[in-house]
């Protein structure tokens, strides 16, 4: 099916989260990590503001702080003293230098300002590196997904581009999605792991924005994957990407190293479920553990139960591409017909896929949106659901009215069926008012 996009002069209820946000999410995944954005200090408040309404915890961010007088005579000095003054005082393990629209177009050469940086101040057992998000291209999901393949040539740059002598067989990459939540990438872990593997995820939210109580205050990410452990990814046997925006930094990996990859659009559902335990049982050489048997069970129960209130429900959905793409590939599986699949720009996934999407904002999700059942996107959505009298179920980022969104689990067969049963939940609810 052909991908439309929306003619409109203008976006109404907007969608899209720009790419620099996605690039300060990635690098909170990293361990005494710093992103700094080259921009507008209301650009980094922005980034900083949605992030912790979404997770509900510090979030770290730096800005460059650049003016209008700043952008015309020297927008270098400001990066310069930002770099300086971090790097002086807080002594990070990574830093990562994100444009933003203003540097964009006004044409500033900050990459080679970081280069110079970097040369001069001679950083040991550090990174930094730059990468180029400008928020008039892509979305958070492209963002992010830029923001670690950078970061994954920078870890290969301070290996010096020498792959390793061994690899470790029972040892194994993660590259998660943008979507996946803290909770969700606990879960994708803590499945690899019951099959004797080792996992290193590359980056890992779930120990940095999972909702932690730690003493003391720190403008470092205070959790997430270790720089050392980072560049342990070299000796790994393989790597598992979550998400089709993954698969150019799992690609890296396997040019730079020979490691090779696997790709999963997603890990919703029941076929995707048996998909990854599947794949898993090939590369571990292990049965699966009696407890996906038993997950797997309740799930279909779960399904055979719900199905009753699933059957003949219609949905629209709002999110990011993968995330899209996810969902609705459950929700095919509960029979929902999907009224309209609506996402932030156009990706090579999309391409492949026999579904019609639309690249626009809620506003078009609204339009189709009359008399079905399910609404699903980000908070951003919650008035224009009510509007067209569909139930809204929050999902993607930003969800700030609703606790615990970002230590959800949708994947494997337990995040499936807790999936199935709060929408089916919502469903049985509407029912009940109709007597």
């Amino acid at each position: 099916m052909p991908i439309k996009s929306a003619t409109k002069p203008v976006s109404v209820n907007p969608l899209k989260v720009g790419q620099p946000l996605g690039g300060v999410l990635a690098l909170q995944g990293i361990y005494r990590s710093m992103p700094l954005l080259h921009g507008a200090q209301g650009c980094s408040a922005f980034s900083k503001a949605l992030l912790t309404r979404h997770f509900r915890e510090p979030i770290a961010v730096q800005t460059s702080a650049l003016q209008e007088m700043d952008v015309i005579f020297d927008a270098d000095r400001n990066l310069e003293e930002a770099l300086d003054h971090i790097w002086s005082k807080h002594h990070p393990d990574v830093i990562g230098v994100i444009s933003t629209a203003l540097t964009e177009v006004a044409g500033v050469d900050f990459q080679s300002r970081v280069k110079t940086f970097k040369r001069e101040r001679a950083l040991k057992d550090s990174l930094l590196f730059s990468i180029s998000l400008p928020d008039f291209h892509g979305s958070l999901e492209t963002g992010y997904s830029s923001t670690v393949e950078a970061l994954m040539d920078a870890v290969l740059g301070l290996a010096g581009g020498k792959s390793p002598k061994k690899q470790r067989r029972t040892q194994v990459n993660l590259l998660p999605a943008s979507y996946l939540t803290a909770g969700d990438v606990m879960e994708i872990k803590d499945i690899i792991a019951s099959f004797g593997l080792e996992v290193i995820s590359l980056p890992d939210i779930s120990t940095s924005l999972s909702g932690h109580l730690l003493t003391g205050f720190s403008p470092l990410t205070r959790g997430g994957t270790p720089l050392d452990s980072a560049c342990q990814m070299l000796e790994s046997s393989c790597t598992i990407a979550i998400g089709a925006s993954m698969e150019r930094p799992a690609r890296r990996l396997t040019h730079a190293a020979g490691i090779p990859y696997h790709l999963f659009d997603g890990l919703s559902g029941l076929a995707a479920s048996d998909a990854f335990i599947h794949f898993l049982q090939k590369i571990s050489r292990e049965p699966a553990p009696v407890r996906f048997r038993w997950q797997r069970e309740n799930l279909l129960d779960s399904m055979l139960d719900a199905h009753f209130y699933y059957s003949g429900a219609s949905a629209v959905v709002a999110l990011e591409p993968d995330h899209m793409l996810s969902t609705a590939a459950w929700l095919e599986e509960m029979g929902v017909e999907l009224k309209r699949l609506v996402t932030t720009c156009s990706t090579p996934a999309l391409l492949k896929t026999e579904r019609e999407i639309w690249i626009g904002d809620l506003d078009d999700a609204e339009e189709s949106a009359q008399g079905v059942d399910l609404w699903i996107s980000n908070s951003h959505g919650r008035k224009g659901a009510a509007r067209a009298g569909a139930s809204f179920i929050p999902a993607g980022l930003p969800v700030y009215d609703e606790l615990g969104a970002h230590t959800s689990v949708s994947v494997g067969y337990r995040g499936t069926m807790e999936w199935v049963n709060k929408v089916g939940n919502v469903l049985l609810a509407e029912r009940g008012k109709g007597g």
